[in-house]
């Protein structure tokens, strides 16, 4: 028998290819409710290749969210350009996104939060039902199918929330600090099963976070920002397959933890937002 594409098939297999992500000169600015302009995001030129896993780290309130937001469509820039795959971004099944705070619809089952995504795809429901399940399984949520998001633990609900996003087979994986309302334990659990899905399924990911244990663990690179500005670009060399519990006792992991935590240390403390700052030169003096 010939298998004829589903919509979704026939959207990954165009996109699949070709699918970095690109920032050129991209500025993005916002106005509060006193009408004073604030830069997000300044003249950012970055380029993240195809299946590369990439971090954004810096203080609250760089720019962090901006570019994920950006890169998903959800915002457009002032200047300059994004591109996904040498097009601008589009919302769609090949570009998913997870949120830190789940975004689940609290009346539907956790089979229907995730078949959510693929819905308006032409697909029947036979091939709906099997995608949801085999994407429940791999999460290792099956058995909760039927459950609502109440009844699940903060970690299920972000799994829920991670299988949601990778239903559609995305190429591309955009992840706003999904993992940091949850305990450290369930966070270290996360961090290993998200490693394990990226080594399957290989998305372009950008991935934001204040941690720099995180980045680290996870990220083939690691971008500084500070103010809306790119301020370094860091190539983290850990060998992969990579576990939380064994990637720590490799001696480059703490050399780069110690600058990583030494440069964002040193821009909060030189924040004028910062509830820190002015400790600045107390601790140059300190260390000097």
């Amino acid at each position: 028998m010939s298998h004829f594409p589903s919509a979704l098939d026939q959207a990954h297999m165009s996109t699949s290819r070709g699918r970095g992500i690109r920032f050129a000169g991209v500025s993005k600015d916002f106005t509060a409710g006193n009408g004073a302009r604030t830069s997000a995001v300044r003249q950012v030129n970055l380029e993240i290749a195809e299946q590369q896993f990439v971090a954004l780290i810096g203080p609250s309130g760089c720019g962090k969210s901006t570019l994920l937001r950006l890169a998903d469509g959800l915002l457009e820039p002032d200047t300059g350009r994004v591109e996904i795959g040498n097009a601008p971004p589009r919302p769609g099944p090949a570009t998913g996104m997870v949120f830190q705070n789940f975004r689940l619809i609290p009346w539907r089952s956790i089979a229907g939060n995730v078949g959510f995504a693929l819905e308006g795809l032409g697909l029947d429901t036979a091939e709906l039902n099997q995608r949801v399940q085999a994407q429940l399984d791999q999460v290792g949520l099956a058995q909760w199918a039927s459950h609502y998001p109440a009844q699940l633990s903060g970690g299920m609900r972000q799994r829920v929330a991670l299988a949601r996003a990778l239903i559609g087979r995305p190429s591309v994986l955009l992840m706003d600090e999904p993992f940091a309302s949850l305990d450290a334990q369930t966070r270290e659990l996360m961090q290993d099963d998200l490693l394990a899905l990226w080594e399957r399924q290989h998305s372009t990911v950008l991935f934001v976070t204040h941690s720099v244990d995180e980045a680290l663990l996870l990220a083939d690179r690691v971008i500084v920002m500070g103010r809306g500005d790119v301020l370094e670009d860091l190539p983290i060399d850990l060998p992969r397959p990579r576990r939380s519990t064994d990637v720590r006792r490799d001696a480059e992991y703490g050399r780069l933890r110690e600058y990583l935590w030494s440069r964002i240390r040193d821009l909060v403390l030189a924040d004028p937002a910062s509830a820190f700052f002015g400790r600045h030169a107390q601790a140059e003096k300190k260390r000097g």
